[in-house]
């Protein structure tokens, strides 16, 4: 195998050639399909993929655009791969979306193909005439996985994905070669939290860069791990970081087939590494500390917790062995969860850590593939998202020298080719090769990054002072009583005023005898009273506003502000 200092990937074939190479025999991936267990090895996935492309070829459709959608599957992972090998573009689609939009976004990208997952399957099979470039729809699996056979069928409009790779199995002979790295290879429509939706344009390249780069700075993951995919696959963290990056290494993909087996699937395949968004491990959290209190263990839990800080100061780790009960909850095995997508509470690294999870916090975008920087498994510095990939640079953008923090400029090989027929926003974004990430932030002397706040959401007030709310929304969220919030700026006879909005827990309330919803409102308000003493003046909460249903949000649970002004 090749060293990991030497390793570079040039192209996604290339990827999967050093896989089949190197691991043949490896399982890559492990699911779980109507009660019964699969594995596929990287030799057979790889032989997988090229079927699916040559069978593109076959039917006259190599080198198309091609649309995917739905749940996480072996399938839905191929049909991206053997669409960027085969010269195509692949466009994956988020499954929350509504149906018109989906079909709206087929349209602009002008797709030939359309795959999705069972549970799409009827509606757009009955809405093909709505989506007229489209030359053919297929389901992405069967009924129970059957990779391909070496026979062929005629091609008819919606069939199955393992029509194009029987056809392919069956003619070897079409040849396959590296495509442009440099080309537009996926295109991802980013829903994101400000509701103005854009095409990004990635290359191999781009991707690549990230698979690199985290393929060092990660070096503690090995052919012996194992990952458990749960987040939205069409989200290019999940698919960079989540499936493409631990190919790099031989590890083992097991599939999460749905949110609401996670913890059995954390059990019956017992990860060592995970890629999460915080709201995960915030949600983690609550259920290990929910539980410590009805076993009536708080205590002891507690001291366990301080034994545990205190021996690791001396050099001395029995975390697994202190809290082996509940580390059982996440299969008995998980050592480090890459977390990213959105900001990371600090206390949450430290309590993982103290049970022997090692939590590293990371910052992209998806303009960059996503991967900006990344905290390294063997550093702990809890509030930073870490150093910048060594395929980029960066500097901060500052209105005046003497300011602390300024935007967030990077330039590298994994900063897009810009945005699908919208040149007035790339060239808001892109100059001269510089990408303007729209979030500020700033860094430490040791080149660390942080994160202050996102340029759109800053409250700007009458006076010219600048308020993150996301900085107020962090003392917020340390209340328990708070389920989630969001800290915005209402605009009053020519005034500015500083509102958070507050979705309280109503269940711990209820807990703690404060199920009348007057004196919830009466708690939290003196809460926020408390928090302000630590602001200063013009930080200041003026305004509470109480929700009774949680924040709509993203695929990636990032709250969409922009439906609340």
């Amino acid at each position: 195998m090749e060293s990991k200092k030497t390793l570079n990937v040039r192209s996604l074939h290339h990827l999967l050639a050093i896989g089949a190479t190197e691991f043949p025999s490896k399982e890559l991936f492990r699911f779980e399909r109507e009660g019964v267990d699969y594995s596929i090895t990287y030799a057979d996935f790889y032989s997988y993929v090229k079927s699916i492309a040559r069978g593109f070829s076959r039917n006259g459709l190599g080198g198309r655009r091609v649309a995917i959608i739905g749940e996480t599957s072996v399938e839905w992972i191929a049909t991206y791969l053997a669409t960027v090998i085969s010269g195509g573009e692949i466009v994956p689609l988020d499954a929350s979306l509504d149906r018109e939009q989906i079909a709206n976004f087929i349209n602009l990208a002008n797709c030939e193909l359309f795959f999705y997952s069972n549970t799409h399957g009827d509606w757009i099979e009955e809405n093909i005439e709505k989506m007229p470039n489209v030359k053919a729809f297929g389901r992405l699996t069967d009924s129970v996985f059957a990779p391909f056979l070496a026979e062929e069928r005629p091609m008819e409009r919606i069939g199955k994905l393992s029509d194009f790779a029987k056809t392919g199995a069956a003619n070897p002979e079409i040849p396959l070669s590296d495509t442009d790295p440099e080309k537009m290879c996926a295109l991802l429509f980013t829903s994101g939290t400000t509701g103005s939706s854009k095409g990004v344009m990635l290359s191999q390249k781009n991707i690549c860069a990230v698979l690199n780069s985290a393929y060092k700075i990660l070096h503690q993951i090995s052919y012996d791990d194992v990952l458990l995919s749960v987040l939205p696959i069409h989200h290019t963290y999940e698919m960079s970081c989540g499936v493409l990056a631990p190919m790099m290494f031989g590890a083992t993909v097991c599939i999460n087939d749905s949110i609401k087996h996670i913890s059995k699937n954390l059990k019956k395949y017992r990860p060592t590494v995970m890629a999460l968004v915080p709201l995960f491990l915030e949600q983690f959290e609550k259920k290990i500390r929910s539980s410590v209190e009805r076993q009536g263990k708080v205590k002891s839990f507690s001291a366990g917790m301080r034994l545990s800080h205190l021996l690791m100061k001396l050099r001395i780790d029995l975390r697994q062995k202190i809290f082996a009960q509940v580390r059982e909850a996440f299969g008995g095995r998980l050592r480090y969860v890459v977390c990213g997508a959105a900001a990371l509470k600090p206390e949450l690294v430290d309590f993982f850590g103290d049970l022997g999870i090692t939590v590293s916090q990371g910052y992209g975008i998806t303009e960059c593939a996503p991967l900006i920087s990344v905290v390294p498994f063997d550093v702990y510095n809890p509030k930073s998202c870490g150093k910048v990939i060594d395929s980029m640079q960066v500097f901060i953008d500052k209105k005046s020298a003497s300011d602390t923090y300024g935007e967030i400029v990077v330039k590298g090989d994994n900063v897009m080719l810009g945005y699908y027929q919208n040149q007035e926003a790339t060239d808001e974004v892109l100059a001269r090769g510089w990408f303007y990430t729209g979030d500020y932030g700033y860094l430490d002397a040791n080149g660390y990054l942080y994160i202050t706040g996102r340029k759109k959401n800053v409250i700007v007030l009458p006076g010219g002072k600048n308020v993150f709310p996301e900085e107020i929304e962090e003392y917020l969220a340390r209340v328990e009583l708070i389920e989630e919030c969001v800290v915005l700026g209402r605009e009053k006879d020519g005034d500015v005023i500083i509102t958070a909005l507050i979705y309280p827990n109503r269940t711990l309330a209820a807990e703690q005898g404060l199920g009348d919803e007057e004196a919830l409102q009466a708690k939290l308000k003196e809460e926020v009273r408390l928090i302000n003493r630590s602001l200063a003046g013009f930080k200041q909460i003026r305004r509470v506003e109480f929700r009774n249903e949680p924040f709509e949000k993203t695929s990636t649970r990032k709250i969409k502000r922009y439906k609340l002004s």
